[in-house]
């Protein structure tokens, strides 16, 4: 097996560069070192022992949701592919050119070189803070891009990066729910925004909803595409997935081709046939007896137009089992007020007993809490 040290092998080209078109030097990279053994692992830190299966492993990806250590997720080749074909057969199959934004040795950053190499499209590789410089304001011009929530209200807060934005082909957000601020921000600025939902496990995306969808107002990340089936447990709210992109392990679990994936994402299919999703069953506070959707409390803290960015968890408590706690942006929210509005909105056992105002929320590459 060979590690592979995404976040240091990837060749980078300046956005400076006046030769303008952007070659797949990490791509061509990748293809060296698999023709040189049967396996490779992205992970940005330190290579992991040989897996069990390794002889069938083409790609291995680490994923840790919301909480717990990572998991090494395997996908062969043909399950990677099988994504792939799945989305262009929804957007056509043009040569899919990309901005990548997202880390490499994540499967929401290396889907983009994948689909590249299928469709003979180029990637361009940046920071997503690049897209706020005016001189990088054509970069995104007829190709796509895929942001996580996070990222995107960053770049909301600049107009050279809306500018840039407008031009793209589309934005596929998934990683996470966007909250309803971004929602409305993107749809009256009418950026292309294309939600998704998907996960290391399906190779990334198996559902879609495009972006003329979106700006009229259809809510949710889509129907699924081609390759896969989504459906939701009406007793648990589960989301439930099967997909030919379904990949072959995760951690000590092997799958099986066409099995049907159980996910901690609960949600619901709207009138629309489109995916909505409502929160993350390891989410969940246990705090007093009482089992508490921390989503809830922050599409509340939303709606009081106080807040930028918030964040909600339990944190052990010797009283409680758990506390709420609401991490809240920026820092010179009126904290008071907030309180006030939100104990007129909830029940008292869901209102936060923590509460931290801080000028920036502290989230991973992929918008997920640090811990």
């Amino acid at each position: 097996m060979t590690s592979f040290y995404a976040n240091r092998v990837c060749l980078w080209q300046s956005l400076g560069s006046p030769k303008g078109d952007f070659l797949l030097a990490y791509a061509n990279q990748a293809l060296r070192l698999l023709s040189e053994g049967r396996s490779v692992v992205f992970k940005p830190e330190e290579p992991v022992e040989k897996s069990k299966n390794a002889d069938c492993i083409t790609l291995g990806f680490f994923t840790g949701g919301t909480s717990g250590d990572p998991e090494l997720v395997t996908h062969s080749q043909e399950t990677l592919g099988y994504a792939v074909s799945g989305l262009v057969d929804r957007i056509g199959p043009s040569p899919l050119d990309s901005v990548c934004c997202l880390p490499l040795w994540h499967v929401g950053g290396w889907m983009q070189i994948e689909r590249a190499w299928a469709t003979q499209g180029q990637v361009v590789f940046c920071d997503y803070r690049d897209l706020s410089k005016k001189e990088n304001r054509d970069i995104l011009l007829g190709k796509w891009i895929s942001l996580v929530p996070t990222q995107l209200h960053e770049l909301l807060k600049s107009q050279s990066a809306v500018d840039c934005l407008k031009l793209a082909k589309g934005i596929f957000v998934g990683g996470a729910g966007m909250s309803l601020p971004i929602v409305q921000a993107s749809r009256s600025l009418m950026l292309p925004i294309c939600p998704c939902y998907g996960s290391s496990e399906t190779a990334g995306m198996v559902t879609l909803l495009s972006s003329h969808l979106f700006l009229d107002g259809v809510d949710g990340a889509g129907e699924a595409l081609c390759h896969a089936s989504v459906q939701v447990d009406q007793d648990t709210q589960h989301v439930e997935v099967q997909s030919s992109s379904l990949c072959l392990s995760r951690g000590n679990q092997d799958f099986q081709t066409n099995s049907w994936l159980r996910t901690p994402d609960l949600g619901y299919i709207n009138s629309h046939n489109s995916l909505v999703i409502t929160g993350r069953s390891d989410r969940v506070i246990n705090s007093g007896g009482e089992k508490i959707q921390p989503e809830v409390i922050e599409r509340i803290l939303y709606t009081s137009g106080l807040v930028e960015q918030c964040l909600v968890y339990g944190e052990p408590s010797d009283k409680w089992g758990e506390s709420v706690v609401a991490l809240i942006c920026p820092g010179n929210t009126k904290l008071e007020e907030l309180k006030r509005y939100t104990k007129s909105k909830i029940p008292d056992y869901m209102h936060p007993k923590v509460w931290k105002l801080m000028d920036e929320i502290p989230l991973s590459e992929m918008g997920k809490r640090k811990k």
